[in-house]
């Protein structure tokens, strides 16, 4: 469930939702928020809910299963304090429950982390706990969300909810943002506003016949309760209807590019190849009628005047590579450069060696482009691939990134 796959619906600016200010705006404008729907589906990283808090008087039973363990509780005292031994700068913070005390340490980071708290904040800290040389339970490094201000009185009190059963939601944030009043806290307090005074800004796209047949509720329910969800299953019934818009928009999305493909102007390649011919003569093997059909499909496509859009599929060993390569040989007969991503760059490597050992003696030129390749030879590929020198390159995410320039890419 992503942020990016949603309906196309817009809503009101951020300026009007309480809390968000030009600076706040700015900021929310760099994450992809422009306005108030866009907010609502900055979805929470994770939820902190009552049965995986603990309180912290029994943290030192619970130290011996060496698992992380929520506590909640205030800011109570902080400081920071050099070592004896090292005479290294360590921070000391405590904070309390209505159970007791526990204490977090800090050996890095101190130059930050030392600001980073004020007395009386309510906080939910997350580690797994540890002994001091007194037996006591400690946090070391632990992660933090912060749940309450000090002196915050518009948010609810998360300490005693935590009692009643609450669920938290915790929001990705950065330390920019935190600068500006936007981490977690933050994000749950411009969200809860958005929830409860920018909702109508919402309009459902799916027709209440689909929603009933697939049971799920409204898109306004949905995104109020993945914010703020009465319990799990309120969350998991939200979750499965924004899933379903996920997936639905993705399909539609695709649907109409499958539609704009058949009626868009295609290279119409001629088919018949020297190239793929002499291949398929210099393999120490013969094609399987599988093969043989799969390229006469391929080749059919090619010869037509529109993209193709083909997924060719099969295990492990069963021919794949031999079936793209007549492909690529068919396009650089025509005068064509061929260009092969493969999603890791030692998958890459790999391909080009067997491409490579399969193309022995045939006139054809290929090139390899991936991060990290000395300056010079990646100068040296990148004007290959311009001037239309390598005839088929491989590579990964690297072959779109805006420097490479194809002379006649097929």
């Amino acid at each position: 469930m992503t942020q990016q796959s949603r309906p196309p619906i817009k809503g009101s600016p951020l300026q009007y939702v309480k809390g968000i200010g030009p600076k706040r705006s700015a900021a929310l404008e760099s994450l992809g928020i422009f306005s108030t729907t866009d907010l609502l589906y900055y979805f929470p990283r994770g939820y902190l809910d009552r049965s995986t808090i603990a309180p912290i008087s029994s943290l030192l039973s619970l130290a011996a299963k060496r698992e992380e363990v929520t506590v909640i509780g205030e800011v109570f005292r902080q400081e920071a304090r050099r070592s004896k031994r090292s005479n290294r700068l360590i921070f000391f913070l405590t904070i309390r429950d209505s159970s007791g005390f526990v204490q977090c340490v800090w050996f890095e980071g101190i130059k930050w982390v030392r600001d980073a708290f004020e007395p009386g904040e309510m906080l939910a800290v997350s580690a797994v706990p540890t002994l001091d040389k007194l037996g006591r339970p400690q946090f070391v490094h632990p992660e933090f969300d912060r749940l309450r201000g000090a002196l915050e009185e518009d948010e609810p009190d998360w300490g005693k909810m935590f009692n009643t059963g609450a669920i938290i939601p915790k929001y990705a944030s950065t330390s920019e943002l935190g600068k500006i009043g936007l981490d977690s806290r933050g994000f749950r307090r411009i969200l809860r506003s958005a929830v409860h005074h920018h909702m109508a800004d919402v309009v459902d796209p799916l027709p209440v016949a689909v929603r009933t047949g697939q049971k799920l509720p409204d898109l306004r329910n949905a995104l109020k309760s993945v914010h703020f969800p009465a319990d799990f299953s309120d969350l998991s019934i939200a979750r499965k209807r924004l899933k379903f818009d996920e997936l639905f928009f993705w399909e539609l999305m695709m649907a109409f590019r499958r539609k704009a493909n058949s009626e868009a102007n295609g290279i119409s390649f001629t088919v018949e190849s020297k190239l793929a011919r002499a291949l398929v003569d210099s393999l120490p093997f013969g094609l399987t009628a599988a093969q043989k059909r799969v390229t006469r499909e391929i080749a059919s496509d090619m010869g037509a005047p529109r993209p193709m859009n083909r997924l060719l599929q099969g295990d492990v060993g069963s021919g794949k590579t031999i079936v793209a390569l007549m492909a690529m040989l068919v396009a650089v007969e025509n005068g064509y450069q061929v260009a092969f991503m493969a999603p890791t760059e030692i998958l890459a490597e790999q391909h080009v060696r067997t491409i490579q050992s399969f193309l022995a003696g045939v006139p054809v030129s290929v090139r390899l482009l991936i991060g990290g390749q000395r300056k010079k030879l990646r100068e040296e590929i990148l004007e290959d691939i311009q001037s239309g020198r390598a005839n088929i390159v491989f590579g990964t995410h690297a072959l779109i990134e805006e420097h490479v320039r194809f002379a006649n890419l097929g």
